[in-house]
């Protein structure tokens, strides 16, 4: 009997985990490549230019794994509003017009997600699924508690990061936004590992805490947030509003929101964040990504965002030493000392 060829899109510094499923089920998995200029302008030519970013991706990473002998893809779920949910279907479409005979597959992360994976293989046991699923789980959570943890107390320029989950991710289509950031000497802070969206009902519940972050001050942000936008908006649009309101509770310099072309949640809150730089005080820059993203103006954006941000501090800093006020990462403190 032939063995099934599966593959699946990537997922930054998660991809290595995910393939891991192939270690742990006995599957034949076929990595996918790190997203190029090529296999993504493959996808965008067969989808519509009216899906965002990360259906292109996937699909251009689809279609070169089809072509090393592919017959089962797994698609992410986002299990909510967003779109996401329906790329699979719209990416078997294509994939089967183009003469492959494959089966693309959501796979949840949650509850679902065990039956997702005897889906794809109804010869595994729903123990062995079941025990496979906690260990993905388990390796991202560890990875996730050695990264995201940054000092309160610091000199240099922190900037939080929020947005859309997969273009903060993969770092291949946000053009190594944060690699650059930190060689310009600011600190970054990620809003949304991957851990977080697996467990996020856990941390809303309050049984789990997150590292790196001041539950106490999340909670009062998720609290003042829902004052901005009181209901659901889709994919991560509430979380970009209530991680952009903790950045400024927590002192951030700035904020960086980042969203793939069209993404209708984020650009739904994008007036949100900019009524919060208003009310907060905290700078916030809109990097918006799509095939057509040129690296040279993105890098002289980001510089001119740092060196305003690290200009602004260094005046902060300046002026409550002279006050001898010590240095106060609320962003009140910050206001008063630069009126006094």
């Amino acid at each position: 009997m032939k063995m099934d060829k599966i593959s699946y899109p990537s997922m930054g510094i998660y991809t290595q985990i995910i393939g891991r499923l192939g270690d742990y089920l006995k599957w034949e998995l076929i990595p996918p490549a790190t997203p190029s200029e090529t296999s993504i302008a493959e996808g965008a030519r067969h989808m519509n230019e009216l899906m965002c970013l990360p259906a292109k991706v996937g699909l251009g990473q689809f279609i070169e794994a089809c072509k090393q002998g592919a017959n089962k893809l797994i698609m992410f779920d986002s299990c909510g509003e967003c779109r996401l949910k329906c790329y699979w279907i719209l990416q078997e479409r294509v994939l089967r017009k183009l003469g492959y005979e494959v089966t693309v597959y959501p796979i949840r992360l949650g509850k679902g997600t065990v039956n997702d994976i005897r889906r794809i293989d109804p010869s595994i046991s729903y123990w062995k699924a079941l025990v496979t699923f906690l260990k993905i789980l388990r390796d991202i959570y560890h990875l996730d508690k050695q990264q995201y943890e940054i000092p309160e107390q610091t000199n240099l320029v922190k900037i939080g990061i929020v947005g859309e989950i997969y273009t903060i991710l993969e770092s291949a289509i946000n053009r190594r936004l944060v690699e650059k950031i930190e060689k310009m000497g600011a600190l970054v802070h990620n809003s949304l590992p991957l851990s977080y969206f697996i467990f996020k009902g856990f941390y809303n519940r309050g049984w789990m805490t997150r590292q790196g972050m001041d539950m106490k001050v999340w909670r009062e942000a998720k609290d003042r947030a829902h004052r901005y936008f009181p209901q659901e908006i889709g994919g991560h649009g509430n979380e970009s509003i209530f991680h952009t309101i903790y950045y400024a509770l927590k002192g951030f310099d700035g904020v960086i929101h980042v969203l793939p072309f069209p993404c209708m949640p984020e650009s739904t809150v994008a007036t949100v964040l900019d009524d919060i730089h208003r009310d907060y005080g905290i700078a916030v820059m809109r990097l918006i990504f799509d095939t057509h993203t040129g690296e040279a103006g993105l890098d002289t954006r980001l510089e001119a965002f740092v060196d305003i941000l690290k200009r602004r501090k260094h005046e902060i800093i300046k002026k409550q030493q002279s006050l001898k006020i010590p240095y106060d990462p609320d962003p009140m403190s910050n206001k008063e000392a630069m009126r006094g």
